[in-house]
């Protein structure tokens, strides 16, 4: 464990990781915000897995009900979500990578026949792509739509501090400042070793998990007790999962929701194979009144007590205050990177590559 924490730490003071170097992401941010005429009522974000799951989780969490994720290609949904908004007074943006993402041209191509004679397309269009000669770069160019560069040297799920997460983050949050702050805060913490009261350690979570893992506890479940909280778990859930799962390592994440997967789930959680670990995430209620919020917690912490009383094994139990937005952004500045560092560390352990998705490629060789 020592050795793979001070290989993280000496590639972080040498800048070998552009997804976590404050300097460098504040200035590509700032660059492009400052520049960017894109105010509406409304919002569409329409990209898949990392290029919005970061967004989404932070639009879930500061409880935004302006914004919309075209993150599928359910089409009842799509063409319901349009029937709610005012086309003319909606962003659309279009988020891939590559540019050559299926899904988010399928979506693109249809949403540009579908409001073509309803808006200035030019207008109420923004993509964030990589400058290349792929459909999505080549098509906003041709239309004369605003292209934001994604950073080639990115990837999509480690993307949430830049242009590709905060960008969208910024059309519905004030203070992107905050997101910095947790991001700054995490690493600091992580390279001195000094933790404030409430934090985790990622060394101290990734060794906990190496060690389930090394003992055939192959599935993480995390109980969310909070629905604010649910998209963070589906980012968690994509992080993890997409970075280890290679070459027989890694775990399967489960994004549990509380307290519905008590009535489903929890007999197979606490009697069935001895193959899982533990997370809980709860929105911190403890000083509500409310009969809900109170009724809510009880659950959680009677799930801890049956946890601890059954010798099953929970890597942390995490109360997250969500009062106002400030709090928020920062908290989520923190988790975002301190669980980027975890998989780092993971990765060190089991000696797997935490960038690549070789093996998602083979079911793009089958599309048609």
């Amino acid at each position: 464990m020592t050795s793979a924490v001070q290989i993280i730490k000496a590639n972080l003071n040498e800048k070998k990781y552009p997804f976590l170097n404050i300097d460098y992401l504040k200035s590509q941010y700032k660059k492009e915000k400052d520049n960017l005429d894109f105010v509406f009522d409304n919002y569409i974000i329409i990209g898949i897995g990392g290029s919005s799951q970061g967004s989404k989780a932070a639009a879930n969490a500061l409880s935004k009900k302006n914004i919309f994720y075209f993150d599928h290609l359910n089409s009842k949904e799509i063409k319901r979500t349009l029937r709610l908004i005012e086309p003319i007074n909606t962003g659309f943006i279009f988020i891939s990578k590559s540019g050559t993402t299926s899904e988010v041209l399928t979506l693109f191509d249809y949403l540009v026949v579908e409001l073509k004679d309803k808006i200035d397309i030019p207008k109420n269009f923004l993509v964030i792509t990589e400058k290349n000669t792929a459909p999505l770069y080549t098509l906003a160019e041709h239309l004369g739509i605003k292209i934001i560069e994604h950073d080639p040297n990115i990837g999509g799920r480690f993307s949430i501090f830049s242009n590709t997460g905060l960008i969208p983050i910024s059309l519905f949050h004030d203070n992107i400042e905050n997101f910095f702050q947790g991001l700054n805060q995490s690493v600091d913490s992580f390279i001195n070793d000094k933790y404030t009261s409430g934090d985790f350690s990622p060394e101290e979570s990734a060794m906990k998990k190496f060690d389930f893992i090394k003992n055939g506890k192959k599935i993480n479940i995390m109980l969310f007790y909070g629905d604010e909280l649910y998209e963070l778990g589906n980012w968690l859930k994509q992080l993890f999962a997409e970075s280890l799962g290679k070459n027989g390592f890694g775990y399967l994440p489960i994004v549990s929701m509380m307290t519905q997967d008590q009535h489903s789930l929890l007999q197979l959680y606490l009697d069935g194979p001895d193959d899982k670990f533990f997370e809980i995430y709860a929105v911190n209620s403890n000083e509500s009144n409310d009969f809900i919020d109170i009724t809510l917690t009880n659950h959680k912490d009677a799930m801890i007590k049956t946890l601890e009383t059954e010798g099953l094994p929970i890597v942390k139990i995490c109360n997250h205050s969500l009062e106002n937005d400030e709090e928020i952004s920062l908290l989520l500045g923190k988790i975002f990177a301190s669980s980027i560092l975890e998989v780092l560390i993971l990765a060190e352990l089991g000696g797997v590559d935490p960038f690549g998705q070789d093996e998602v490629e083979k079911q793009k060789n089958f599309l048609k």
